[in-house]
């Protein structure tokens, strides 16, 4: 106890020495009934019972278990419990079984809002069924960094892409009475030093970029909570930077909801309370900065006022009456439909799927014209692949890859809960692939050491794989590229873990001219043998239903219809972050402005292997008749037709860029886009309305946006097939 006493003593005293004056808070205009319900109950709370609201308790050892964190409720005043939990690809829950749905990265490469918002809306049907009340799924940071290791929890390179998807996601959330956290409030873009980095991005690039996803979610979305990042940006902790939560989030953008910390990313009491934080997310691994005796004597000390206590639980309750939480809490231990849900996750990866190269119309598969069909690579046998850490569910079939019994949390091996990386989902694409095509004679080829699953494939295993497929019609090689969260940032794009799969393709593709690559990653990839190979497709991290959907798109069932949400480069050096040495920097500088993903390799002048919005399709599309009319409030109304000429039916994704001619700005920058469904022959005529917020620049001096006139449309099937130009 007398040890316990002094470190309390010391924790306090270093906590308050470092804490800045009380600041006045500024706050945004509340209104509605739903903050004044708010405001009345914390009226009627106890001091101790509204410290119960600031700080959530990890591990949860509440009803239901595995969650991520845990709010206890205030029963007399019919407050309920708040259980937190995961939700980047489904739920969360260490204990519960979960559907698992493609990755989010698959989600953005679908373009579409509407899958976004059923996304969201099924995961929050399950979190539910099993007492969570909030899922974190929400990730939004940019890909700056090509080699980023969690880019598969995220929504691409693009930040109207990424806010507009996240806010359809956010929607389908909260539309089932569950709170949705969106995140890593901000500069969040690497793995590398994320817990103390110093991420340096001028005014002008934070806002037009890594800030606007955060903000189209926040207007559009209206999510109960925003999570701030471990990272620090400018010199400050994010997670006490008063510019970011408050001035920018809460009195800026009128954000009403709550901020939440990442779990550990809160370092001071007062300083991060006037910051404008919330809610600390508890961890058994260090000091609670919020915990009832060091906000107690912050209180005491005049360092934080009663009245920001009362804001933050005040946001807090809003965020629960809004949501639907508070009057209809989650009871958990409700049946979930598993089947319903595996759907919706074959259909989410049907439409993520994007068809990179397809020579001399080797895809779709003929059936009846295959006798032998090799696949290999990449365990295609037994299971796909999916991210590790914070994003990975319990799969409700097995919860485990073949051998992993008894292993758990061993690194790199694939298996435990936290897998880095994540095999056990066992849905093998050989079983789908013989399934469509009964007539033929299936065999697969590849590394089948199960405690090892990522080893390299030696020279034996190669020469069997090329046997193979010499003697097979058609090679279907599976290459993944590994990753999760504590799993780092990639070293280098180049496939790796194993790292000779790069070997295996070119033998594969030499021994058989009929070669297509499947790649399940949620990075770009380097291909130095795509001129090699007959096809190539990018399924990304393709959920519980990856093998089914996977071969219906190699068979044609489902015309491919993705878009890539980031660019492909030709090179590790193309990359706007590879610097001299390849390192990624401790403290990123984000010198590159405004020049990031697409906008980096237009202005720059550098040929990507693969472009920003690029996918193929089996069938045609052409585009015509180009109208542009600019309402006096500068409101651009683009028109245009878009026709199947080809003979399959298909989705297409005519996509609207703008050139703003104004210093610093990139060539082009997307401006909306549109999905459509077309028969063989069918025409539509599509219409987009661009805001004047979406043909602004932030302007520093005036500290607000400011729209730039005339600015020149651009229609295209990619950012660089650009097939209209207004005149």
């Amino acid at each position: 106890m007398q040890s316990n006493r002094v470190w309390i003593a010391v924790f306090l005293v270093t906590t308050f020495l470092v804490s800045p004056p009380v600041k006045a808070q500024k706050s945004a205009t509340p209104n509605g009934p739903a903050w004044q319900r708010a405001n009345d109950l914390v009226k009627k709370l106890t001091l101790d019972e509204k410290l119960q609201f600031i700080l959530s308790k990890y591990p949860s050892n509440a009803d239901p278990g595995g969650g991520g964190g845990y709010i206890e409720g205030v029963s007399r005043l019919h407050i309920p419990d708040v259980n937190i939990a995961d939700s980047a690809t489904g739920s969360g829950s260490a204990t519960q079984s979960s559907s698992t749905f493609p990755a989010t990265i698959a989600l953005a490469a679908s373009w579409d809002r509407q899958l976004s918002y059923d996304y969201g809306k099924e995961i929050a049907i399950q979190l539910r069924a099993q007492g969570f009340a909030m899922g974190l799924g929400g990730g939004t940071n940019l890909a700056r960094e090509s080699r980023g290791g969690r880019s598969f929890e995220y929504l691409g390179e693009d930040p109207l892409l990424a806010g507009e998807l996240l806010a359809q996601r956010t929607k389908g959330t909260q539309g089932q009475n569950v709170m949705a956290s969106i995140k890593h409030f901000a500069g969040n873009e690497q793995e590398t030093n994320r817990m103390g980095g110093n991420s340096l991005i001028d005014e002008r690039t934070l806002r037009e970029l890594y800030l606007l996803p955060f903000e189209i979610a926040v207007e559009e979305g209206q999510p109960a909570s925003v999570m701030c990042s471990y990272n620090r940006l400018n010199g400050e902790y994010a997670c006490e930077n008063s510019v970011l939560l408050t001035d920018i989030l809460k009195t800026q953008w009128h954000f009403l909801g709550q901020i939440q910390s990442d779990w550990g990313a809160t370092h001071t009491t007062a300083k991060a309370i006037n910051a404008g934080l919330d809610e600390e997310e508890g961890s058994d691994a260090g000091p609670s900065y919020f915990a009832r005796v060091p906000v107690l004597f912050a209180l005491a000390n005049h360092d934080v006022t009663q009245d920001r206590i009362d804001d933050m639980v005040r946001r807090k309750l809003y965020a629960m009456i809004a949501s639907g939480v508070m009057d209809d809490p989650p009871r958990g231990g409700e049946k979930i439909d598993f089947d319903a849900a595996r759907k919706l996750a074959q259909s989410a990866e049907e439409q993520s799927i994007v068809l990179l190269k397809n020579d001399r119309q080797q895809l779709p598969l003929p059936p009846s014209r295959l006798k032998r069909i090799a696949v290999i690579g990449s365990h295609a046998d037994v299971a796909v692949m999916s991210g590790g850490g914070s994003g990975d569910t319990m799969h409700p079939v097995t919860g485990s890859f073949q051998g992993c019994e008894g292993l758990e949390f061993v690194d790199h091996n694939g298996c435990g809960w936290w897998r880095n990386p994540w095999l056990k989902i066992p849905v093998p694409l050989t079983k789908a692939i013989q399934e469509l095509s009964p007539q033929s004679e299936v065999k697969f080829s590849g590394v089948r050491d199960e405690q090892a699953p990522f080893r390299a494939y030696s020279p034996g295993e190669i020469a069997d794989a090329v046997a193979l497929a010499r003697e097979s019609d058609v090679a279907i090689v599976v290459v993944a590229q590994p990753a999760g969260e504590d799993f780092g940032d990639l070293k280098t794009l180049s496939l790796q873990n194993p790292s000779n799969q790069n070997e295996l393709v070119d033998a594969v593709a030499t021994a058989n001219p009929h070669t297509i690559v499947v790649i399940e990653s949620g990075n770009p990839i380097l291909m130095p043998w795509k001129d090699k190979v007959a096809a190539i497709i990018e399924a990304w991290y393709p959920g519980e239903a990856g093998g089914k959907a996977l071969a219906n798109v190699l068979f044609g069932k489902v015309d491919p219809s993705g878009k890539l949400p980031f660019t492909f480069p030709l090179r590790n050096e193309d990359t706007p972050t590879w610097g001299d040495t390849g390192v990624l920097s401790k403290d990123p500088v984000y010198s590159e402005k405004l020049n990031m993903g697409y906008r980096w390799y237009d202005a720059k002048k550098i040929a990507p292997l693969f472009e920003f919005g690029y996918g193929l399709s089996y069938t045609h599309f052409t585009y015509s008749d180009l109208s542009v009319k600019r309402d006096t409030d500068r409101t651009l109304h683009v028109s245009f037709s878009v026709k199947n000429d080809g003979t399959v039916a298909g989705a297409e994704v005519p996509q609207v860029y703008l050139g703003i001619d104004y210093a610093g700005e990139p060539p082009l920058r997307l401006g909306d886009w549109s999905k459509i469904q077309l028969n063989p022959g069918e025409a539509q005529k599509v219409n987009i309305v661009i805001s004047p917020r979406t043909q602004s620049i932030w302007d520093t001096s005036a500290n607000d946006w400011r729209v730039i006139p005339d600015a020149v449309v651009y229609v295209g099937a990619s950012s660089r097939d650009i097939r209209l130009k207004e005149r």
